[in-house]
């Protein structure tokens, strides 16, 4: 039998799993890594300090970098930073747009030439400022095609939330993260730690 490893909960209901994998896109919230192959749920706020199973204090990770983390290899400002691109994306946006982002992040300028179908998977991010289109061709408005290549601010966006830089990344998404998102992406206590906190005030 298997340990349970350091802030993890066995277990965990099925609604909440499907919660924060489909979150993260089902892939490694870690945005130099998003492997698919296997997933653990990790606590932000760890178990043993009280952290609850809310899907606003989970998020996935593969056991590599769960390992890395519990090893301190990767910090938990870090994952407060992964956690919150995750919950501001999916939520301005939809779930494929984080990765549509990296593959912009990765491509040399007009790299991506596309039709007009396709040029509608990056409609929001464009509407958002974050993506840049331009027209490339027209066949007598035939065969129209774009070119598709990310914006100074979509870049910006990559390179905090991949250094884990959580004030970076709020003053580049400050027009992008919905208003309550502060207050969601904040971990949830325990009932237990709730009450715990509530008879010793600090302060």
């Amino acid at each position: 039998m298997s340990e349970a490893k350091p802030g993890e909960r066995k277990n965990l209901p099925l609604k909440t799993q499907v919660i924060v994998l489909t979150e993260s896109g089902y892939r490694c919230a870690v945005p130099t890594c998003r492997n698919i192959l296997a997933l653990d749920m990790h606590h932000i706020w760890e178990v043993s300090n009280g952290g609850s199973n809310d899907p606003s204090n989970l998020i996935a990770l593969c056991p590599t970098c769960h390992a890395l983390y519990h090893r301190g290899t990767i910090k938990a400002d870090s994952i407060y930073a992964y956690k919150a691109m995750l919950v501001a994306i999916t939520r301005a946006f939809d779930v494929e747009a984080i990765d549509r982002l990296l593959f912009l992040e990765s491509c040399k300028k007009d790299f991506l030439v596309v039709s007009g179908d396709g040029l509608l998977h990056f409609s929001r991010l464009i509407a958002a400022g974050l993506a840049t289109v331009e027209q490339k061709s027209n066949n007598n408005w035939q065969f129209v095609t774009y070119a598709v290549n990310i914006h100074d601010k979509g870049r910006q966006l990559i390179e905090a939330w991949k250094q884990g830089d959580r004030t970076r990344l709020r003053q580049v998404m400050g027009g992008v993260i919905p208003r309550d998102t502060s207050v969601s992406v904040r971990p949830q206590l325990s009932r237990k730690a709730q009450a715990r906190k509530s008879a010793h005030p600090s302060g």
